[in-house]
């Protein structure tokens, strides 16, 4: 293996448990130690009269987006195989692999993989008053659906899964940080930022992460960190790992 400017760094993952493992092994494959403490878990949402009847209504809908892999994970498995499905726009290159994996292309994947990349690539495409149906996390930001209620959607909310603090590993992390163990800290959600805050909302937190290096897959992320008073240094412009750990190696060349 080639020198490369993560060898022998220790990076914290700080994803769900599921999503974790393809993380720490694009780490190793670069030379840098990954240490897994899940911040977050999914778990289904409660399969209550809502879901049911907006999964028999499937054929009512003109649009249905995903805003994440999770949505999709979790949206799957409510479906009958080979139900026929409305047009398909996703939030994110992650996302419509995720869709790809149950054999469906999606129509629309925007440049940008935030919500407001998506509203730009539908704008000139949505007509007034098609129905869509929003798949998503009960912590998902409500900016898309508003800005697809504006250019004149009518917009469901399907909330497939629960994103909830998972605080299990709140020991290590302290043991973790108070060692000086840690070189950079990964956020790829802003609950994962807020989960973080939580664990060290008992303990003089600043000089604990004097030394680390703060790495944000993407905007809406960064916004969480500086806003819990985090200093970001690594924020990708396309927002992916692969670019994340990319720009984490710009940074310590």
């Amino acid at each position: 293996m080639k020198f490369h400017p993560l060898r022998g760094k220790t990076v914290l993952v700080t994803r769900g448990k599921e999503q974790a493992q393809a993380f720490s092994d694009k780490l190793r494959q670069v030379g840098a130690i990954p240490i897994e403490i899940p911040l977050i878990s999914f778990s289904a949402s409660e399969h209550n009269e809502q879901i049911g009847q907006c999964i028999r209504e499937l054929y009512r809908y003109d649009w249905l987006i995903f805003t994440s892999a999770n949505g999709v994970r979790f949206f799957f498995p409510l479906i009958k195989p080979g139900m026929k499905l409305p047009k398909v726009a996703v939030v994110g290159k992650k996302t419509a692999t995720a869709l790809e994996k149950h054999g469906i292309q999606p129509d629309i994947v925007p440049d940008e993989f935030v919500a407001e990349g998506l509203v730009e690539a539908l704008k000139p495409i949505i007509q007034p008053n098609e129905r869509i149906l929003l798949v998503k996390g009960n912590l998902a930001r409500p900016t898309l659906k508003e800005a697809l209620i504006r250019i004149g959607a009518t917009v469901t909310d399907l909330v497939v899964y629960e994103t909830k603090i998972n605080e299990s590993g709140k020991e290590q992390l302290i043991d973790l940080l108070q060692k000086r163990a840690i070189d950079v800290i990964t956020f790829t959600s802003s609950s994962t930022v807020q989960s973080f805050m939580r664990m060290l909302d008992e303990v003089d937190w600043v000089p604990l992460l004097e030394q680390c290096v703060i790495a944000c897959i993407g905007p809406v992320t960064k916004q969480a960190a500086e806003k819990a008073g985090l200093r970001v240094h690594i924020c990708p412009e396309r927002y992916t790992i692969d670019d994340m750990i990319k720009e984490m190696g710009t940074y310590f060349s």
